[in-house]
């Protein structure tokens, strides 16, 4: 019986975190990032804000987990297909990566900035280094199905990573390309690499 009230306590509690979250970034997105302060995410979620505080002991740290949700995401959607598929393909590899870039332009439609400030977040404190890696050993895995040449397959992973997060920030930092653009642009220049390697 404990461990199930353990269980039920631990949803319970990344269901709030989950909706802190959600919550928080449509502010941001209305508000700009430096304009919301911890009170009005606080009783935006219906909370308290030393509760606030017991989930994220600093503002900033929501940027953190927005971030860290995206690579989440990533992770789990390989995971899946790993999953699902005996063989994974160029296609499948392709078909996930502009999965994720249609998910982060609805999630950043109404602030392309905040999305932007997470990822710098991220930059500034050293994280997306934890999460390169870990995405490097997905997409390591992952194109270990298809490359012949073995030894190179980290260092395609390593580019890969490097065209999935330059054509993220160039989208994210400019103003003047429509939505589409993402999805688009990522789709030519994944398919060019990958055409590239043997």
């Amino acid at each position: 019986m404990t461990a199930k009230t353990t269980t039920l306590r631990e949803r319970q509690r990344l269901m709030t975190k989950s909706e802190i979250v959600r919550l928080a970034f449509e502010l941001f997105a209305k508000r700009g990032y430096e304009d919301v302060t911890v009170e009005m995410i606080a009783e935006s979620a219906g909370i308290s804000r030393a509760t606030f505080f017991n989930y994220f002991p600093k503002k900033d740290l929501i940027l953190h987990e927005l971030a860290a949700t995206r690579a989440e995401r990533i992770r789990q959607a390989f995971a899946t297909l790993r999953d699902q598929t005996q063989t994974f393909t160029r296609a499948d590899l392709l078909r996930i990566i502009l999965e994720i870039c249609r998910e982060n332009a609805r999630i950043s439609f109404k602030s392309k900035k905040l999305l932007l400030d997470a990822i710098s977040h991220q930059l500034s404190r050293g994280l997306l280094l934890t999460a390169r890696e870990k995405a490097l050993d997905v997409l390591t895995e992952a194109l270990s199905n298809f490359i012949c040449d073995k030894s190179s397959t980290r260092l395609v992973a390593e580019t890969l990573f490097c065209v999935f997060l330059g054509t993220m920030l160039e989208w994210l930092m400019r103003e003047d390309v429509p939505e589409q653009w993402l999805v688009e642009t990522m789709q030519v220049r994944v398919q060019f690499l990958l055409g590239a390697v043997q």
